[in-house]
Parts: C-alpha cells; sequence; structure tokens
C-alpha cells in the first residue's frame, strides 16, 4: 500500500490547513485557555463553512450521505485538524462533526428517523453510556446497571460514570443488563432521550 499522499490528498490536507490556521486559531487566541468549545456562533458559522467544503460528517459513511472520504484522507486531515493549542482534546472544536454512534446504523427505521439522521446532520448529540463505577467496558462483568421491563416501557436503575458529552447530549446509548445469566448477551443497549423522567 503507498502511503504517500496523491495530489487530491494534498489539495485536500492543504485546504484543513489553511481552514485551522485562517479560521481556528484566530477564534481560540480570543478564547479563555481552558476553554474546550467555541462560541455557539462561531461553531455554527464554522459548521456551515465546513459542510459547504464538502467535508462535513468525515466517518459518516457515503450510503447517509456522508463524504466518501478513504480512511488514509482522514487519517491525513485529523492531523491538521490537530494543528492548534486544543487540537489534542477538541479537534477543530468539532466543526468537521461526527458519524454520530454507530449502533445508531443498525437501529430501526423509526429510531434512524429520531436520532440517527438529525445526529448526521448536526442537529442533535448522542452520548454512549457504558463505563459504570464496577468497571469500564467489559460488559460480562463491569456492567451492573439493570432494565426490567414495565409493560411496554424499560425502567433502567444503575449508574454509569466518565460519559463526554451527557451534559449537552439530546439522548443517549445506555447498556444495562436484562438478563442475568446470559454473559454479554444478556446486555442490551437503549436509546434514552435525556429529558426522560428519572
Amino acid at each position: 500500500m503507498d502511503f504517500e499522499p496523491n495530489d487530491e490528498q494534498r489539495l485536500i490536507v492543504d485546504t484543513v490547513r489553511r481552514f485551522v490556521h485562517d479560521q481556528i486559531v484566530p477564534l481560540e487566541a480570543e478564547l479563555d485557555p481552558d476553554a474546550s468549545e467555541l462560541e455557539p456562533e462561531d461553531h455554527s458559522r464554522l459548521v456551515a463553512l465546513v459542510k459547504e467544503m464538502g467535508f462535513y460528517g468525515l466517518d459518516i459513511p457515503e450510503e447517509y450521505g456522508g463524504p466518501g472520504v478513504d480512511i488514509v484522507t482522514r487519517t491525513l486531515m485529523a492531523v491538521e485538524m490537530a494543528q492548534h493549542r486544543a487540537g489534542l482534546y477538541a479537534p477543530c472544536y468539532g466543526v468537521f462533526g461526527g458519524a454520530g454512534l454507530a449502533q445508531l446504523f443498525e437501529a430501526n427505521d423509526d429510531q434512524k428517523e429520531r436520532y440517527l439522521y438529525p445526529t448526521l446532520r448536526g442537529e442533535k448529540t448522542g452520548f454512549f453510556g457504558l463505563t459504570e463505577p464496577s468497571g469500564g467496558s467489559d460488559p460480562a462483568r463491569a456492567i451492573q446497571t439493570k432494565a426490567v421491563q414495565d409493560g411496554d416501557d424499560w425502567v433502567i436503575d444503575g449508574g454509569k460514570i466518565f460519559i463526554s458529552g451527557a451534559d449537552k447530549a439530546d439522548y443517549g446509548l445506555v447498556f444495562a443488563r436484562t438478563s442475568a445469566d446470559k454473559g454479554r448477551g444478556g446486555v442490551t443497549c437503549f436509546i434514552v432521550d435525556t429529558d426522560t423522567p428519572g
């Protein structure tokens, strides 16, 4: 495999480099050094600019409206996106969008309409609720949050920690144990709106 960038990749990398230099760095100079996000109006303006450039949602599969950028090109772009003060923890402050949560690509049609597509358009955000005080991402042992069916509803009882973006999300993918005797197979992923009582 040839990892030397081709002409198209060089052009894309140069475009992202100029975007960071001309758009992100000047805004960052005005931010508090501890700020982890841009002002909302600046963020919205830059998202619109990225969409015009055709680079929004780099990780979105082409079949769902993503730009169809290959992994090598995305990697080259990611290197450039990180070339600013907050680049290691917030490359370009998220203005290039994301793919949403991968589990939503397997959702039913109604769930895709309510959660996946608005997320891909940048209208909604979600969080990934897996880690618990009892452990990290080993669902067979660490997940103690339980979900019990109550009629047509499910009642989820438990706690999660280290959930990035939960404070601003519209919904979350929350993993809970629905069967004690099935190991990993006894864990279910629930889509939970953040305005759900409880």
